[in-house]
């Protein structure tokens, strides 16, 4: 008898331990099952760019493209109940957070949906994406200033050979960035799209064959621009924000400009002196 009574005492403690474990949570909101089927896309448009994609089935399948997902039915073990429902999981670049119930239907007539914002939001991420714009919003601030600024007594050029020329047009220092605008000159008629730069430093001249030396990649954290076409036989102006470095004195600056989809190349040396003698804004 005593044993019956530890387990009744027992087992209302578990029950009592559940019932106030699911106070805590609360459903966001009733939720439509969204049909999927396994001979048709379905597309779902969002309108923030997807940082989080999770499909809780194996046998429904997902990909992303920026803002929008793509939904099939793999088609196979339709007679399974286990195939047949599932859940998507999306959180958005601004935090958004969206739970959304799977259902087969290979006759599904609905394909493309337009998903609205939600009510719920992932903390951290919303977070990260305020400060992102935040910062965003102060290089947008200094890019106009720089702008305004020119530094006319550069006359730091790459070699004449090549089909671009790059001429450094201005080194700044503001609120603890360096500034550093190119000028991007196309002397073919056909239009050279910029794939990346590559700052680097580099020894200025060749030491001991024993001598170890390891190169910087320097990441900008901004480029001032968002379009990346030179057309032919045509010039652009890009300024690109870097935090706050220098070079040692045994180094150089190594600027590198890719094309997209092609093989030209241009490289320029910015040296350390020059680095040292920015215009202050």
């Amino acid at each position: 008898m005593k044993k019956q009574i530890t387990f009744i005492v027992g087992l209302t403690l578990l029950t009592c331990n559940t019932i106030y474990c699911q106070k805590n949570l609360v459903p966001l909101y009733e939720q439509d099952t969204l049909e999927v089927s396994d001979i048709k896309t379905t597309h779902l448009l969002f309108d923030q760019k997807i940082k989080y994609l999770d499909v809780g089935s194996p046998y429904f399948v997902a990909d992303t493209t920026q803002q929008m997902i793509r939904l099939k039915h793999i088609g196979e073990e339709l007679v399974d109940v286990r195939s047949q429902i599932s859940n998507l999981t999306v959180i958005t670049k601004d935090g958004g957070y969206y739970s959304i119930v799977l259902g087969f239907n290979r006759f599904s007539n609905n394909l493309t949906y337009k998903v609205k914002r939600t009510k719920a939001y992932v903390d951290v991420v919303k977070k990260e994406a305020n400060k992102d714009k935040e910062e965003s919003a102060i290089f947008e601030s200094i890019c106009k200033q720089l702008d305004r600024h020119s530094n006319n007594k550069l006359r730091i050029k790459n070699g004449k050979s090549g089909d671009i020329r790059i001429r450094v047009t201005g080194i700044f220092y503001i609120k603890e960035k360096i500034g550093l605008r190119l000028e991007l000159k196309n002397e073919s008629p056909i239009d050279f799209d910029i794939d990346h730069f590559l700052f680097r430093t580099k020894l200025r001249k060749r030491f001991t064959k024993d001598y170890l030396y390891q190169e910087r990649v320097i990441q900008p954290i901004n480029i001032c621009t968002d379009d990346f076409e030179i057309i032919g036989e045509g010039q652009k102006k890009v300024t690109l924000l870097f935090d706050k470095f220098m070079l040692n004195e045994k180094e150089k600056l190594s600027v590198d400009i890719f094309e997209e989809n092609g093989g030209r190349s241009a490289t320029l040396n910015i040296s350390r002196e020059e680095l040292l003698k920015p215009k202050v804004i």
